[in-house]
């Protein structure tokens, strides 16, 4: 069992590495935002009952 453990592991690095430059990051973006926006759309009333106390 530890013999295909090992040769699992190892063949992961067989893999191309995913390229993590400038271009994997932009597409990341709006959907960070578009989530951000969510939360914050979808916490509002409870901020906003928290205040009015």
């Amino acid at each position: 069992m530890a013999d295909r453990l090992v040769c699992t592991s190892s063949s992961l690095r067989a893999l191309p590495a995913p390229d993590w430059g400038r271009g994997a990051i932009e597409p990341i973006l709006p959907a960070l935002l578009r989530g951000v926006i969510f939360i914050s759309v979808l916490s509002a009333p409870f901020v906003a009952a928290l205040l009015a106390g």
